[in-house]
């Protein structure tokens, strides 16, 4: 399938998700403020972190194998029984360390142990939760695009009516509640699915992982496991230091932005992440820079005119989206919008490394990378104030830019 097909039917299901978001955005601003975003945004994180832990980091490796694999059904079933089970035995040693350490992680995330409920009820969902992502794994390497993008529609309009109904009814608890039931009502949807697939069968199945496919997927272990650390670590850092340095009316209005952020980032990435890397898996030279010209010559002008649109309609936007409470965002939004215009072209370049499973640079990337924004957002915050946060992130995407070209320069820009 194309990148414009398969752009159409990934920017109908990002629409929908990006609808819900706002939604969702809306009702969690009003009634929960700028310290409820806070609370959220550390649940949040730490699922980010669980939802690696639980499979080992190897979806984009699942992702490349299926796609390599997919007419050669013999091997790709073996593959497939050896993905499955690193999900399931993963997942059940995350939730188990989760479940006997709920206290201490409630009150290293909220400052409080009313919360050790919740940790513990998200313990039991890492199961359902590796299972999904496995499965919609399987539909990226296949490409069966349409399935994926069903899924993901009847999931977050579901998800975010109960977000809603749980916000309005208990509050903080309410919102940290439904984002738990809504790990376990992906899985519940995508199981429905995955047997129409026919490849995955649980007659044979034993407690052995093939050695052959477990190497070849911890290529990519490294890589994703190694990503949302870098970036979970940096957000909850930055979190942490905003609220001891400014208040948490600063950390929750911080929050507040990387969520208007990752709307607009979720929509450009989600619509590409579909055709990028099993494309990448599947071709190099002069084919692979040819695409990498055409996804840019779509992603640039599209996340120009977003990032544009927001910051000229920003006093629309945050009111629509948050509270007045917020209104520290207009502080820090231009340098946050022009990062994101920088990220989004130098993650195209981050998915050849994943595609190619070239793990050492992309891991000194990413550890680059957090390094960076962490020292400059305390030194610039400490320089500037507030507004020192998002000068910080736009000069760091700009010299992980800068970086990702020089060492794909032969690729890009040397004539061959």
């Amino acid at each position: 399938m194309g990148l414009l097909k398969t752009t159409i039917y990934s920017g109908i299901s990002t629409t929908v998700s990006l609808i819900c978001r706002l939604i969702t955005n809306k009702i969690v601003a009003v009634y929960l403020g700028t310290n409820g975003m806070f609370l959220l945004g550390q649940l949040k994180d730490f699922i980010n972190l669980g939802k690696i832990g639980s499979n080992f980091g190897s979806n984009n490796g699942i992702v490349k194998y299926v796609a390599s694999y997919k007419d050669d059904k013999t091997k790709l079933t073996s593959f497939l029984t050896t993905g499955l089970k690193l999900h399931v035995y993963f997942s059940v040693l995350l939730g188990l360390l989760t479940y006997f350490f709920k206290d201490q992680l409630s009150d290293y995330l909220f400052n409080d142990l009313k919360f050790s409920s919740v940790v513990a009820l998200l313990s039991f969902s890492f199961i359902a939760l590796s299972l999904h992502s496995f499965f919609m794994a399987i539909f990226n390497g296949l490409k069966h695009i349409k399935i994926y993008v069903t899924i993901n529609i009847i999931a977050s309009i579901i998800s975010a009516l109960i977000m809603v109904f749980l916000v309005l009814k208990f509050n903080t608890i309410g919102a940290f509640y439904a984002l738990v039931i809504n790990q376990i009502l992906g899985f519940t949807i995508s199981i429905f699915f995955i047997r129409k697939i026919g490849y995955l069968s649980l007659k044979n199945f034993s407690f052995k992982i093939d050695v052959s496919h477990f190497k070849n997927l911890t290529k990519f272990s490294y890589m994703a496991i190694v990503a949302p650390l870098c970036m979970v670590g940096a957000t909850l850092f930055i979190r942490f230091f905003l609220n001891n340095e400014l208040g948490s009316e600063y950390a929750g209005s911080w929050e507040g932005m990387w969520r208007i952020s990752g709307i607009y980032i979720m929509f450009l990435t989600t619509t590409f992440q579909f055709y990028l890397l099993p494309t990448f898996s599947e071709i190099s030279g002069k084919s692979l820079k040819k695409e990498v010209f055409k996804v840019w010559t779509l992603s640039f002008p599209t996340i120009i005119v977003i990032t544009l649109m927001v910051y000229l309609l920003k006093d629309f936007f945050i009111p629509l989206l948050f509270s007045e409470e917020f209104i520290l965002i207009n502080t820090i939004i231009l340098f946050h919008l022009l990062g994101d215009a920088v990220k989004i072209n130098s993650w195209v370049l981050g998915n050849i490394l994943i595609a190619k499973a070239n793990t050492k640079v992309f891991i000194i990337f990413q550890i680059g990378w957090t390094f960076i924004f962490c020292t400059l957002a305390v030194v610039f915050t400490r320089l500037y104030g507030f507004i020192g946060v998002s000068i910080a992130y736009f000069s760091t995407y700009v010299l992980h830019f800068a970086a990702m070209n020089i060492y794909f320069r032969k690729l890009l820009w040397v004539n061959r």
